[in-house]
C-alpha cells in the first residue's frame, strides 16, 4: 500500500487512480485516518462503489411485464419510479392499444406537465388518435391548458368547441391553423404574408382590391432590408416564397395582381444588380404609402 504521506504529495486525479486497486475494507481505513486528502479521496471512492453496486442490482425493467411497471410508476415506488417512468415512454410504439391507453392515463393522472407533454405528442399524431379521445382532450385541456394540448384541441375538436374555448386557445397554439379550423378571418399583420395567402386561398377568403399584391410587395420589402445587402438579387422572382405566394395569387384568380406585380419585375430589370434592391424598394414605398421600415434583425 503506498504511503499515506506519498498520497499527499500526488495530483488528487493521480492519487484516486492510485487507490482504485484497493479492497473495501483498506479504504474504509483510508477514510478514517487523519490524512484530510486521502480520507476524502477514499471516501467519494466508497460512495461510487456503493453507487455502482446499487444500480448493478436494479432489475432491468426491459424484461418486466408491462403491467409490474406501470404499477411502480403509479405507486410512484421508491428506487424504480424513475426507471418505470423511463420504460413506459421507451415501450410505449410497441405495446398494444390497450396498454397505451393505460399509460395514457396514468400519465395525465399521476405525471408531471413532461409526461403529459409526452401523450400530446402521441395525440397529435394521427396513429394513435381516435375520436374516442375528445372527451379526454377536452376535460384536461380545461383542467391543464398546456401550450402542446391546444394544438391537439385545434387539429381535433368540433369547431363549437373551439370557437367556445378561442380567447384561452389564442396564443397557444399554431394561429393558421387556428383560422382554419374556425374560418376566422385572419390578421395578416400576424402571420407571414405566404401563410396569410395561403390561409385565405384555402379557407376561400376574399381578398381586397389590390391586397395580393400588397402583402407580396410588402414581404419583398421586408427581405431586402433585412437581407437584400448580403444577398443580392436581381429579380422578384428570386426572393425566397414569392414564387410560392403568386401561385397562390394564381388560385385565387387574381390576375390583376400577378401582372402588377409582373409590371414592376420588368420595369426594374435594367437596374443594375448593385442598385436593384433600393430601386425596388423605393417603388414599393412609392406606390403604397408605407411607413418608415422598423428592423427586425438589429444590424
Amino acid at each position: 500500500m503506498i504511503e499515506v504521506e506519498k498520497l499527499e504529495q500526488m495530483h488528487p486525479t493521480v492519487a484516486w487512480a492510485l487507490m482504485q486497486q484497493y479492497d473495501d475494507e483498506t479504504l474504509k481505513s483510508l477514510s478514517e485516518s487523519e490524512s484530510f486528502w486521502a480520507a476524502v479521496i477514499a471516501g467519494s471512492i466508497i460512495k461510487y462503489r456503493e453507487k455502482r453496486a446499487r444500480q448493478a442490482s436494479k432489475p432491468h425493467l426491459l424484461n418486466l411485464p408491462i403491467d409490474e411497471v406501470l404499477d411502480d410508476y403509479v405507486h410512484h415506488r421508491t428506487g424504480r419510479f424513475v426507471e418505470a417512468k423511463r420504460q413506459l415512454k421507451k415501450r410505449f410504439d410497441g405495446l398494444d392499444h390497450d396498454k397505451q391507453e393505460a399509460v395514457m392515463m396514468a400519465f395525465m393522472e399521476y405525471g408531471s406537465q413532461q409526461e403529459r407533454n409526452f401523450i400530446y405528442g402521441k395525440l397529435y399524431g394521427d396513429d394513435f388518435w381516435t375520436d374516442d379521445y375528445l372527451p379526454l382532450v377536452q376535460l384536461w385541456w380545461e383542467m391543464f391548458q398546456d401550450g402542446k394540448m391546444a394544438k391537439v384541441v385545434v387539429k381535433y375538436c368540433p369547431r363549437e368547441y373551439i370557437l367556445e374555448h378561442l380567447e384561452e386557445l389564442e396564443g397557444r397554439c399554431n394561429y393558421a391553423t387556428l383560422c382554419l379550423r374556425t374560418g376566422i378571418l385572419p390578421d395578416p399583420e400576424r402571420l407571414p404574408g405566404w401563410t396569410y395567402l395561403y390561409v385565405m386561398k384555402t379557407s376561400g377568403g376574399q381578398l381586397r382590391f389590390r391586397e395580393g399584391e400588397k402583402v407580396v410587395l410588402k414581404w419583398v420589402r421586408e427581405y431586402l432590408y433585412e437581407d437584400g445587402q448580403d444577398k443580392l438579387v436581381h429579380s422578384l422572382y428570386d426572393i425566397p416564397y414569392v414564387r410560392r405566394m403568386l401561385a397562390y395569387l394564381g388560385e385565387m384568380g387574381l390576375e390583376q395582381d400577378i401582372m402588377a406585380i409582373d409590371e414592376l419585375e420588368n420595369r426594374m430589370r435594367p437596374i443594375r444588380r448593385t442598385g436593384w434592391g433600393a430601386a425596388v424598394i423605393d417603388a414599393i414605398e412609392e406606390k403604397f404609402d408605407l411607413p418608415q421600415y422598423i428592423y427586425k434583425n438589429v444590424k
